[in-house]
């Protein structure tokens, strides 16, 4: 691969360190915010608060991972603001980083599947909501996502290594630390200027073969991380879809509780659209990889270089912007943070919704003839 442009390096520069940086520290504020108003969201249904709190925990982890493997390393490698001891130990971290990001974008993947499939069981299903939405089964399915995330991803940990090597066998800089893209074309020099060793990043005789870096990196990943959630996706969404349109019509602009857990589901629905909006630039550059690898349809390294940039801001996007859905479309997590950080004048009039969760029980609020109800209590 050729060496990157200046264009190219100005691009990572302003990608990775100043908005992917900005975006990062954004996101890790906001989904732990989320974390906090979701558990004394009373409105929402239990099983739902929990999932959109394991959603955010999740999101923490991919942003930590992603301003470790993208902002720390570029700012390593194109600028010289961190001291050479950290330079020289790089390359040993970045061979766990790529399983790692790998391993907590996946898990978020699901996440966001079995947050979706609980609202189709409660919406579409109610009948079975008892049964399979409960928390119970949801901590069981939260802890099988992430074993099989960890499980699915454990050959990384051995498909690359760090060698030390003479300057004149060192390879080209190529690719960028991508720990889900573009490690099919990493690697990254490290010289220390005391010892005047030379680090470098290779795959290992497992990473070249043909089994991992064809069957298993390029055909099961894009199966587990875009093919599977994806079909899923789109089959809970159009039924959740369908059933609130179905509800409109049946209770039009009806002020009853019911209208909050429609108005959850809606919420819901956003975030499911905005995650499909901002993984679909991945799928197209597998899309894309495949055809230029297999079918002849040439692209150039640079607009890969541009392509597996761009598909990480979007990671980034996805995972940070959460908090801007459920503060637009939720009116009660609006309310509660604002009072957290003070800037709410007056308490929110919403009550616990037994629709929503039926095995929480309700105490009616009395009737109080003041301009601003006080707040229920359970």
């Amino acid at each position: 691969m050729d060496l990157p442009s200046a264009a190219f390096i100005q691009y990572q520069i302003v990608v990775y360190i100043y908005i992917m940086g900005a975006l990062c520290t954004f996101g890790i504020t906001g989904n732990v915010l989320s974390i906090v108003v979701l558990g004394r969201d009373q409105t929402i249904r239990r099983t739902t608060g929990f999932l959109l709190q394991m959603l955010a925990v999740t999101d923490v982890f991919c942003l930590v991972s992603n301003l470790i493997a993208d902002t720390l390393h570029a700012a390593l490698r194109w600028k010289d603001w961190l001291p050479e001891t950290v330079q020289v130990i790089w390359p040993y971290v970045l061979v766990y980083l790529a399983p790692i990001a790998s391993t907590t974008t996946t898990a978020s993947v699901w996440m966001v599947v079995l947050l979706t499939a609980d609202r189709y069981v409660a919406i579409c299903r109610p009948l079975h909501a008892a049964q399979y939405s409960t928390l119970p089964r949801l901590r069981m399915a939260i802890a099988v996502i992430w074993v099989l995330a960890i499980a699915f991803y454990v050959p990384r940990f051995f498909a690359l290594t760090v060698v030390e090597v003479s300057p004149s066998n060192s390879l080209p800089l190529s690719g960028s630390i991508s720990g889900n893209y573009s490690t099919m074309n990493l690697t990254w020099n490290s010289t220390s200027a005391q010892s005047q060793r030379m680090l470098e990043i290779r795959y290992t005789d497992m990473g070249i073969t043909k089994v991992y870096s064809v069957v298993y990196l390029l055909c099961l990943n894009s199966i587990v991380r875009f093919l599977i959630p994806m079909v899923a996706l789109v089959f809970f969404n159009q039924c959740l879809v369908h059933a609130l349109r179905e509800s409109d019509q049946l209770r039009c602009h009806s002020a009853t509780e019911g209208g909050t857990g429609r108005q959850h589901t809606w919420m819901l629905v956003v975030v499911v659209i905005v995650f499909v909006i901002c993984q679909l630039p991945g799928v197209a550059y597998y899309v894309c990889y495949v055809l230029n690898e297999y079918a002849n349809v040439l692209f150039s390294d640079s607009a890969f270089q541009y392509a597996a940039t761009t598909v990480e801001l979007m990671h980034v996007v996805n995972s940070s912007v959460n908090i801007v859905i459920y503060c637009i479309m939720g009116r009660q997590f609006r309310a509660i943070l604002l009072r957290m950080i003070g800037c709410d004048g007056q308490r929110s009039n919403l009550t616990p919704n037994p629709e929503m969760d039926p095995g929480r029980p309700m105490v009616p609020l009395p009737h109080v003839p003041t301009p601003h109800p006080p707040e229920h209590s359970q």
